[in-house]
């Protein structure tokens, strides 16, 4: 994270009641910490909620609005946007809260639907993949520093070009599952325009070579190997039969993605880095 966006960070957490008000909730309300990869995200309990409250870049936040905009009215789960204030550079987004566990948790909690709630995922992403990406939204594979992500991921050529809208962090913390239904498709930060092999290759890496597998005892490594085959079920052949090339460039995305966050212990990103050269030779 850079120094500014640490110093917005901790200026948005101070300033909660504040941000709290600005959206017409109570400033004295319950906000809990609720993850969120970039900006913030808080769980707020309040009169009418739950809510979810969001802050980012404004920018950020208008694409995500924008996506969401375009999921949502093709009947894909995605929370309403109920209020937006601008400060500035930043924004805060006021979400409704919506219902389900993670499909992590949801597998956790009933091992025997693994493959079932896996089938659901591939689903709501091919559903996903039906859908034309927003005119502004950036490409994937773009070459002008707007794809995802933005630096650090070496080219490949001959990568599939398509206008599709993906959500690239398609993954069992970002889907919320309520019995028979994907209930909640949330974090929509990497969305970009491309073609859905890419986001497929993407999908498949995160939910099967991810380094923090490693540290998962082999009961859970199983479940999470049922899981992904029902992702891949869910969704079609596509999603058995994805070029070594696509693979290969989410394995560099991936280790882009996560060279900060292991820059002190570069040994955890070694599998990963193995795996990902073994998808470039298949794929030269």
């Amino acid at each position: 994270m850079s120094t500014g966006a640490a110093s917005r960070n901790a200026r948005r957490e101070h300033d909660l009641p504040e941000l709290l008000a600005s959206v017409g909730l109570p400033a004295d309300a319950t906000a809990e910490p609720a993850g969120g990869a970039t900006g913030q995200l808080w769980k707020v309990t309040a009169p009418g909620g739950p809510f979810a409250l969001r802050t980012g870049s404004a920018f950020t936040i208008g694409r995500q609005q924008s996506v969401m905009g375009v999921a949502g009215r093709a009947g894909l789960p995605v929370p309403e946007v109920l209020r937006r204030v601008d400060m500035g550079f930043d924004a805060v987004l006021l979400l409704s809260w919506l219902p389900g566990a993670t499909v992590f948790d949801a597998v956790r909690t009933n091992p025997a639907d693994a493959h079932r709630i896996g089938a659901l995922m591939g689903e709501a992403q091919r559903r996903l993949h039906a859908l034309a990406a927003p005119p502004a939204l950036s490409a994937v594979v773009d070459g002008e520093g707007g794809g995802w992500p933005t630096s650090g991921v070496p080219p490949i050529e001959g990568l599939p070009q398509g206008t599709s809208l993906l959500h690239l962090d398609w993954h069992g913390l970002n889907l919320l599952v309520d019995g028979d239904r994907i209930s909640g498709v949330l974090d929509w930060d990497n969305a970009r325009a491309g073609h859905p092999l890419l986001d497929l290759a993407r999908s498949h890496t995160l939910l099967t070579v991810e380094p923090t597998f490693a540290t998962l005892q082999p009961y859970e490594r199983e479940l999470l190997a049922t899981l992904a085959d029902g992702w891949a079920t869910g969704y079609g052949e596509e999603a058995r039969s994805i070029p070594a090339s696509c693979l290969a460039w989410a394995g560099r995305a991936m280790l882009a993605d996560l060279a900060g966050r292991y820059a002190d212990k570069p040994e955890v990103l070694a599998d990963l880095q193995r795996w990902t050269g073994s998808q470039e030779r298949l794929g030269s």
